[in-house]
């Protein structure tokens, strides 16, 4: 007859049964109205907790999406540096905006660990996006 922890009525039941034992000393009236009250508690500590946890989750796969698209980005834009520098083809303008990306990204990777902005996006990445606004 053994408590089956994997499912929520389980837990449930075995956090009753211990919590029955801990309050032997208490008197009946205040016991179960305290149990009651703990199981609640707990019960909203643990979907507080999930949620948060959701939450965080989904935060993190979005800004990985995002640096994989600027990583991509960045590599299109190596990509093509490369090729303007092998066929030596490329207008000033065009060098120019090379230099203007490379530059900024060495000062992005320089501040890297700076400061967060208020939306929780950090200073190098709305460089980056201020760059994509540029070459689009």
């Amino acid at each position: 007859m053994g408590i089956d922890l994997n499912t929520t009525e389980g837990r449930k039941e075995y956090l009753s049964e211990k919590l029955d034992d801990l309050l032997d000393g208490i008197n009946e009236s205040y016991g179960v109205v305290l149990m009651e009250e703990l199981l609640s508690r707990l019960e909203l500590t643990i979907k507080d907790f999930n949620d948060e946890m959701q939450t965080l989750c989904a935060r993190l796969i979005k800004k990985q999406e995002e640096r994989q698209h600027l990583l991509e980005m960045l590599r299109s834009q190596e990509v093509l540096h490369s090729q303007t520098v092998d066929t030596q083809a490329s207008s000033s303008s065009d060098s120019s905006l090379l230099d203007i990306i490379s530059s900024e990204m060495t000062d992005q990777t320089n501040h890297l660990s700076s400061h967060e902005s208020e939306e929780g996006t950090s200073l190098w990445e709305k460089k980056l996006a201020k760059l994509e606004k540029k070459i689009k």
